[in-house]
């Protein structure tokens, strides 16, 4: 469980985050139009950071038949995830929280010395009515998702 409270089953809190194409993120205006996997990470070009977003990129078309889209989620500035995006083709909507609140609020930061305050390494998969359906949380900041677990779970959810 997140140690935030934000839980499997609970409503996911509404949020409001820019995005690396200069528009703003809505999390109850999103859902609206479908589920979304909400997926924190530490830090724009990192080594397992760009791992997981380059696996969960080629997992796209598959939770995309489900209609779940995915949308990443650092402290990192609008400008980095532009650069990193651009310089690794991904295609998965990068939020900023540069002051670190929804990351906070959702998976916590890490408080270890290498990435103190950064973003905990996390995976929400929220329905269209904003529930929380899977999560989650590493509490090693080198520990990647588990990228099989999760395509299988998501693919058994209804998330409508």
């Amino acid at each position: 469980m997140a140690e935030k409270g934000v839980q499997l089953g609970t409503r996911a809190p509404d949020f409001e985050l820019p995005d690396s194409e200069d528009s703003v993120f809505r999390l109850n205006d999103e859902l609206k139009r479908g589920p979304i996997m909400l997926l924190f990470y530490p830090n724009d070009f990192g080594i397992v950071c760009s791992l997981e977003m380059r696996t969960f990129q080629g997992m796209c078309d598959d939770f995309k038949a489900k209609g779940l889209r995915l949308v990443g989620i650092s402290r990192n500035s609008i400008l980095t995830h532009k650069q990193w995006k651009e310089s690794m083709d991904i295609r998965i909507r990068l939020l900023s929280d540069e002051n670190g609140s929804v990351c906070l609020h959702y998976a916590g930061l890490q408080d270890s010395s290498l990435l103190k305050g950064m973003p905990r390494r996390a995976v929400f998969v929220l329905s269209q009515d904003g529930l929380v359906r899977y999560l989650w949380i590493s509490h090693s900041e080198g520990l990647p998702p588990p990228f099989d677990e999760v395509r299988e779970k998501v693919l058994s959810l209804d998330l409508a």
